[in-house]
């Protein structure tokens, strides 16, 4: 059996080498509605059928108007939407439409308690990145909907509607480019990528979730193609193995995050 993937588009080009993969769905990230991407895409350049758009800006007022008026545009080949401003799941629940909404709350997502909480609402959450197998095999166990599972690509790390890049140039008089690479005192490598909605730092190396394929309990398997080559990303499709020896990093730890909260 196929493994269905919901692939993030970050290049308009990749999409001519993939269409043909009847197990690929396409998410592609909303122009005004996004950070942290190369390319973005106007609602009028989506033309695949079953497509999904993709909203991750922390939208305030105005942002929040302009999605109403977004919603009321969407053309029949849109079917889902995935996003993570609780403010754009309110909208969803108040305005009648057929989406398939699957929340991406990577940080936050980190218990089937809470995931199942929002499924009441939604169709599909993603589950975290930063919590160990064993609980996402449990979350998973214990969904009551199928999930979404990050399974290969950058991860977002931190998102900050200050333009960071910007920032610095002109503090420092520099002319750093609006997608650079960081290294902090760590020796850590992270990538930036800035717009004029903020600014995006990913993990400075992809994420390698393959060997999750096969899961139970999973609706997509997302790929976010950010800083990937077309070739990188055919290559992780095609593939029947887990690539380990090619992408040796993962960032699921092997130890549970514990956190005792102190006694009054």
């Amino acid at each position: 059996m196929k493994n269905n993937y919901l692939l993030l588009v970050d290049n308009k080009n990749l999409i001519s080498k993939l269409k043909e993969e009847s197990n690929i769905t396409f998410l592609f990230p909303i122009k005004d509605f996004t950070v942290g991407f190369n390319q973005a895409f106007t609602l009028d350049e989506i033309k695949e059928e079953n497509a999904f758009i993709f909203v991750n800006r922390l939208l305030d007022h105005e942002g929040i108007l302009a999605f109403k008026s977004l919603l009321k545009k969407l053309p029949s080949n849109i079917k889902g939407i995935v996003f993570d401003d609780i403010g754009v799941l309110e909208v969803l629940k108040t305005t009648p439409n057929s989406l398939v909404k699957i929340l991406f709350l990577n940080h936050f997502n980190c218990n089937f308690v809470s995931i199942n909480a929002y499924l009441e609402d939604c169709d599909s959450a993603l589950v975290s990145t930063d919590i160990t197998k064993e609980e996402v095999n449990t979350i998973l166990e214990q969904a009551s909907k199928p999930l979404v599972l990050y399974t290969f690509g950058h991860i977002n790390i931190m998102y900050s509607r200050r333009k960071l890049i910007t920032n610095y140039n002109e503090h420092f008089q520099t002319n750093a480019p609006l997608v650079s690479n960081l290294t902090n005192d760590l020796k850590q490598e992270f990538k930036i990528l800035e717009n004029k909605y903020g600014t995006v730092i990913y993990t400075g190396k992809p994420f390698n979730g393959l060997y999750m394929r096969g899961s139970k309990n999973v609706l997509y398997y997302l790929i976010n193609t950010v800083f990937l080559s077309d070739e990188e990303v055919i290559d992780i499709i095609n593939s029947s193995t887990d690539l380990t020896a090619k992408y040796d990093y993962t960032y699921l730890s092997e130890n549970e995050t514990i956190v005792r909260i102190k006694e009054r």
